[in-house]
């Protein structure tokens, strides 16, 4: 799902020192207000705990990991890890994988008997949008 910060931002930082992943730092506009990288962004909702003004709000356009739209919330992907953003696919932009056997691959290049396996569908969006001409996020603002 990955977050938006609206205009009600403060530019207090809080939201990005909260953020484990590195998914939020300082945009470019005047008065500094914060943005989300979709693709680092692993949905733990940290930062909405210490927002002083709650303006981080859903961005419906994106999945949730390990949630709605993830392929790891299904069962037939028990025990599987993924890299959140951490490790990319250098011939795809997928996400890696990490196998139940702690093998890290990339899970929509790799062959299997059933065709090509699952795509992360954040890193699907992204190549959507880029594909288009529009903006994709870019890790690190």
């Amino acid at each position: 799902m990955a977050l938006l910060i609206t205009d009600a931002c403060i530019g207090c930082g809080a939201c990005e020192s909260a953020c484990g992943q590195q998914a939020i730092s300082q945009g470019e506009s005047f008065p500094i207000i914060y943005v989300v990288d979709p693709l680092l962004c692993n949905d733990c909702m940290d930062c909405l705990r210490v927002c002083p003004v709650n303006c981080l709000v859903p961005d419906p356009q994106w999945a949730v990991c390990l949630g709605r739209g993830c392929p790891l919330s299904s069962s037939r992907y028990d025990g599987w890890g993924c890299s959140q953003g951490e490790d990319r696919c250098a011939e795809c932009g997928s996400m890696k994988w990490l196998t139940p056997e702690g093998e890290w691959l990339c899970n929509a290049c790799r062959s299997v008997s059933e065709g090509r396996g699952a795509r992360c569908p954040k890193t699907e969006r992204a190549r959507r949008l880029l594909e288009a001409g529009e903006q994709a996020p870019v890790a690190g603002g």
